[in-house]
């Protein structure tokens, strides 16, 4: 799981930082307008990706671990699954964009990223599920680098030759596509696809949980876009959705950690194991939790040279919002881990109550924190919904009184006494105050939390065998 973990690790960092400056290459290029139109449209289309998926990954992901025998014939019935939704989802899609809008401008760019990008993200879906199931994540690390290093090429592109912006959306999600191409011929690779064989019915099983819960996982993060083109102008969305973008791409950093549990979760509650499946996601809590919050603090700190230096004069009222939105990314890491404890145990409709709750105060929240204080206020409302969703996670969560104590309260703790302190006093000092926060923090954490001070002795303990064998062996 380490090695899987490192895997996803570095090329989600590599990746990220592709894409990040592919979206810095293409906000500067398009101006804010543009770019809220495209942040819309992307929005729109995150949102009818899921419909190519409909909760069928998660099936199969949990049917994949118990079956060897059919395995190839649940493979195919998956992809053939996905392929049928794509073109279903495409049909409806064109029909509902000539009857929902109106503003030729804005269809133009929507129409121009939908469709092209719908295809690549389910082709790459198709692989990263299947070698999440399998366990190999340096494919999935080949499949984010390769899509990311055409999205950069292209993006380039679209900027140097200053493409319509039309023209510059649809190339974007061509890259996608071609990303997709390599993602289902790596699976092919890998395993004979049997297209003209049986259906296996067991991948439908518990769809209709998965079902609601994955589509309002793909509704909440591009909720902000959706509501606030009722209550801000483009220009406004699309300042906002600069600084939504960096804290979103850098969660991927938390988020491999989830990545690599849970198949591991799903295995070890099949197999009945319930003591070990809570151990391993308190771990997953307690790892996802440490990287937000480095992740955060970086992000709080950096936020105004991030903006200065990325962005031109026109994109100075992100540093606010970004700050406030670096608190999301601590937020969603504990949110994630606790959630994954729900799914892996069978308990997806408990995630979903939940998830509709926050889908419900967030849509109020981003509309009258918006018109009221503008993108501060959607950034405030952003926060308010993990709030929300980490308050419900932990109440319907069997476990709930074990993850306050081991996890809440301390590394809450270990987080905010540090940072509250330090800002107070040296605020100002902002490479000082980021690297003494961390240094606390990792202090903290490894005079108080006994569990986790054993596991990195340990780890270091191996690796230093490892080492050591191999240098005798030279």
């Amino acid at each position: 799981m380490l090695k899987n973990i490192i895997h996803l690790f570095y090329s989600t960092i590599f990746a990220n930082l592709l894409n990040a400056m592919s979206l810095i290459v293409l906000a500067n290029f398009l101006g804010a307008k543009n770019y809220g139109m495209f942040s819309v449209s992307l929005g729109v289309t995150m949102i009818m990706f899921f419909f190519t998926d409909l909760g069928i990954s998660n099936t199969f992901l949990q049917e994949g671990v118990k079956q060897e025998e059919n395995f190839n014939i649940l493979v195919s019935s998956y992809v053939k699954s996905r392929i049928i939704f794509l073109i279903v989802n495409c049909i409806i899609c064109y029909v509902g964009i000539h009857i929902f809008y109106n503003e030729k401008e804005f269809v133009n760019i929507l129409e121009g990223l939908l469709f092209s990008m719908l295809i690549g993200l389910t082709l790459q879906s198709i692989g990263v599920t299947y070698f999440q199931l399998i366990e190999e994540m340096k494919y999935i690390a080949a499949i984010k680098i390769f899509a990311a290093v055409f999205l950069m090429i292209i993006t380039i592109v679209c900027a140097y030759f200053q493409f319509k912006p039309y023209v510059t959306v649809f190339l974007y999600g061509l890259a996608y596509i071609i990303g997709g191409i390599n993602s289902l011929y790596l699976v092919c690779r890998k395993i004979k696809l049997q297209l003209n064989g049986a259906w296996q019915k067991q991948l439908f099983h518990q769809l209709v949980p998965f079902l609601m819960s994955g589509l309002l996982i793909m509704i909440i993060p591009q909720l902000g876009p959706i509501i606030l083109k009722h209550t801000l102008s483009f220009t406004l969305i699309g300042i906002f959705m600069v600084a939504y973008r960096i804290p979103a791409a850098l969660y991927q950093m938390p988020g491999v950690i989830a990545g690599a549990f849970f198949p591991v979760l799903f295995r070890n509650f099949s197999q009945n194991d319930i003591e070990k499946h809570t151990k391993l996601n308190i771990l997953q809590m307690k790892c996802m939790t440490i990287v937000g919050m480095g992740t955060t603090i970086f992000i709080y700190y950096f936020a105004p040279y991030f903006i200065s230096i990325l962005f031109d004069s026109e994109w100075d009222q992100a540093v606010l919002p970004l700050k406030i939105l670096a608190f999301l990314i601590v937020l969603q890491s504990i949110n994630i881990a606790i959630a994954d404890g729900l799914t892996t145990k069978g308990q997806q409709m408990r995630r979903t109550m939940i998830q509709f709750l926050v889908l419900i105060v967030g849509g109020i929240a981003f509309y009258i924190l918006s018109l009221a204080y503008g993108i501060n206020g959607a950034a405030y409302a952003a926060i308010l919904l993990e709030i929300v969703a980490l308050v419900g996670y932990i109440a319907v969560n069997e476990i709930r009184m074990k993850i306050i104590k081991e996890v809440i309260i301390p590394y809450m703790c270990y987080f905010c006494f540090p940072f509250v302190v330090i800002q107070y006093i040296l605020g100002t000092y902002v490479v000082i105050a980021m690297i003494l926060n961390v240094i606390l923090i990792v202090v903290l954490i490894f005079t108080l939390d006994r569990d986790m001070k054993k596991l990195i002795i340990d780890g270091i303990e191996k690796i230093r065998k490892r080492n050591s064998l191999i240098r005798q062996g030279t």
